[in-house]
């Protein structure tokens, strides 16, 4: 979906940690590389940037922490958390923006909520 809406304006390239979703973006032709998003030297790896938007699906895993600090310490900057599916949304979201001032978080409902409204 976001290689959808953000090509061609945004060069877009995943990075995911399951080996089997990894192949299955690769079968749909889309740049993807699998790794540990835990890890600093993932992110060196894939040569991001602080110029390069990161967006970070936000399932509610304990790790969140740890994967913003991964892409930090490789030099990231532009990080965006998607928060999907989580029930406690709105404390999930100002847990990470105190921690993460410079982090925005957005919320999956927040994207789509207006316009499906109208």
């Amino acid at each position: 979906m976001l290689d959808q809406i953000l090509a061609p304006s945004i060069e877009v390239e995943f990075l995911v940690e399951s080996r089997p979703l990894a192949r299955k973006l690769q079968a749909a032709s889309l740049p993807v590389n699998q790794g540990d998003i835990r890890r600093t030297d993932t992110y060196i790896k894939v040569d991001i940037s602080p110029q390069t938007f990161i967006i970070i699906e936000d399932t509610g895993s304990r790790s969140l922490p740890k994967v913003i600090d991964a892409i930090r310490d490789a030099g990231g900057s532009l990080i965006y958390v998607l928060g999907v599916g989580s029930a406690d949304r709105e404390k999930r979201a100002a847990a990470i923006r105190e921690q993460f001032p410079d982090v925005s978080y957005l919320s999956l409902s927040e994207l789509f909520e207006a316009p499906l409204l109208t």
